[in-house]
């Protein structure tokens, strides 16, 4: 058994496909969500599918924050019907968040009760409205429901935000964090991960 392990390490150091999928592995069996996320890593960006939603998730290689969390099932949630996927990348911590409620909500809402957990994580955040950039899959009419603040994180100015879009049965949230004080940097980075994410989302049969 042991060979086998060392010898699985070796072949991942020799292909970086094999270190990614890897990774994948490890998030999963970290999280304890085997079964609610499927490994579906196709090259050198560690790739997790949550069963349920369909949701893709892309880590960024190595990144100290990578993880998945299936949150503890509660009335009307089962295994599955909630959770979410952690990393950071270009100075932006990011989660996706996957959740069929028990009862229906509409974007707003969810974007709404979301903006009242980041007031109470910064009391000083400054709601920012001078404009951020939207993206939208092609099979939404309408973008993310959305929120955007100034917040100060370690001593340094950073943007938070909130993206909200329901697809069917599901409502997709992305929450980000980057450094600085660009806020439409961080809306066309966050967005693009957002708009990657939902858009291969891709139920399992």
């Amino acid at each position: 058994m042991i060979w086998m392990i060392l010898l699985a390490g070796l072949a991942a150091q020799d292909d970086p496909a094999a270190s990614a999928r890897a990774e994948a592995d490890a998030l999963i069996a970290g999280a304890g969500a085997e079964g609610v996320f499927k490994n579906v890593t196709a090259d050198t960006v560690p790739t997790l599918r949550h069963v349920q939603s369909g949701l893709t998730c892309h880590f960024t290689p190595g990144a100290a924050t990578n993880s998945v969390t299936v949150y503890p099932e509660t009335q009307g949630l089962g295994r599955g019907d909630n959770v979410g996927c952690n990393t950071r990348g270009q100075d932006m911590d990011v989660t996706v968040y996957a959740t069929r409620y028990a009862e229906e909500y509409s974007a707003a809402e969810v974007r709404d009760d979301a903006v009242v957990a980041i007031r109470h994580r910064w009391p000083e955040a400054q709601a920012y409205e001078d404009g951020f950039p939207l993206l939208t899959t092609p099979d939404q009419d309408e973008p993310p429901a959305h929120a955007v603040f100034m917040v100060t994180v370690a001593d340094a100015p950073s943007v938070t935000f909130v993206l909200v879009q329901h697809q069917g049965a599901w409502s997709y949230k992305m929450r980000g964090t980057q450094t600085g004080d660009n806020a439409i940097t961080a809306g066309l980075m966050g967005g693009m991960m957002f708009m990657n994410a939902l858009g291969d989302v891709r139920p399992e049969p």
